[in-house]
C-alpha cells in the first residue's frame, strides 16, 4: 500500500539520538507511512544503527548521500524519492508523541472537507534538554499562521512540520547557512495560503549543545540574513527582527 505521509530524517554523525528518532516515528498511529533517512556521509555508527532497524521494519528506507550536502539539501533529496502525498520533517535529535502524525492527519482533513486545502500543519513542541529532560518550556503555535505573520516569529518548529510533497518540489529548501526552514515556510505560505497547527505538544524538541538554538549572537546574524534574503526592505526588517528578537526572549529565556 502506497504511504499516505513520508517521514524525512536528515542525519549527520547522529548516533546518540537516530535510534530514539527513527522509533518515535515508527510508533505512530493511525496511518500509513514510510520514513526516509537520509544519511549526509555520516563517519560514526549512523548507518549501522539504521541497517538494524531496517532489519526489523521494511519501512524505513536508507539513503546516504554521495557528498555532503547539508541540511537543505539532504531534505530536498528526500523529498524526491518521497511517495507520500504529505512530507513530515523530523530532525535526528528529536521525538514524536505517539499520534502526533494522526492528530495532524485529522485536521486536515476536517479542512478539505470544508473545502479549504491548507499547504502545511505543525503541532506545539516541548523543550528538552541535551539528556532529555524537559526544558521549561512548551512552544506554542497558532491554530492558524500566514507568510505575513511568519515574519512576527517563526512559530514552526522544523520537527513539528508536515507539508504537501507538491509545494516542497516546487519550492526546495536552500541556503544552510541561513533558516533554511523558515525560507521554505514563508515561501509555501506566501503562495497557496495560511498553514494550520494543532495545539498540542506532540514533539519533543531537544537543545543540544552545539544547536543553532545555543548561540544566540549567531542565531540572530542568521536571522537578519535570512529577512534580508527573503527580500524585505532595511525597514521592514527591522520591524521583523525587533519581533524575533521578542520572540525569542519569550523562547529561550527562562
Amino acid at each position: 500500500m502506497k504511504p499516505e505521509i513520508s517521514v524525512i530524517i536528515p542525519v549527520y554523525n547522529g548516533q546518540r539520538f537516530i535510534a530514539d528518532a527513527v522509533n518515535s516515528a515508527l510508533s505512530q498511529t493511525g496511518v500509513n507511512l514510510e520514513v526516509l533517512v537520509i544519511d549526509d556521509c555520516s563517519d560514526d555508527e549512523t548507518a549501522d544503527i539504521i541497517n538494524g532497524l531496517i532489519d526489523n521494519d521494511d519501512r524505513v528506507i536508507y539513503i546516504r548521500t554521495l557528498s555532503k550536502e547539508g541540511v537543505a539539501g539532504a531534505r530536498n533529496i528526500g523529498v524526491e524519492a518521497a511517495s507520500g502525498e504529505w512530507v513530515a520533517f523530523l530532525d535526528a535529535d528529536d521525538k514524536w508523541h505517539s499520534d502526533k502524525l494522526f492528530r495532524q492527519d485529522e485536521l486536515i482533513k476536517q479542512y478539505e472537507e470544508s473545502g479549504r486545502f491548507p499547504p502545511l500543519c505543525y503541532t506545539d513542541a516541548y523543550m528538552m534538554n541535551d539528556d532529555g529532560s524537559f526544558a521549561g518550556r512548551v512552544l506554542k503555535a497558532p491554530s492558524r499562521v500566514t507568510s505575513s505573520e511568519l515574519l512576527l516569529g517563526n512559530v514552526i518548529i522544523a520537527s513539528t512540520a508536515m507539508v504537501r510533497r507538491e509545494h516542497l518540489l516546487e519550492y526546495p529548501f536552500e541556503r544552510c547557512d541561513l533558516h533554511e526552514d523558515y525560507i521554505e515556510w514563508f515561501r509555501v505560505l506566501d503562495k497557496y495560503g495560511p498553514g494550520v497547527g494543532v495545539c498540542l505538544p506532540l514533539v519533543r524538541y531537544r537543545l543540544t549543545d552545539g544547536s543553532k538554538s545555543r548561540n544566540k549572537l549567531q542565531l540572530a546574524r542568521m536571522t537578519w540574513r535570512t529577512f534580508k534574503y527573503l527580500g524585505l526592505s532595511t525597514p521592514r526588517a527591522l520591524v521583523s527582527f525587533a519581533y524575533y528578537v521578542r520572540h525569542g526572549l519569550r523562547r529561550y529565556v527562562f
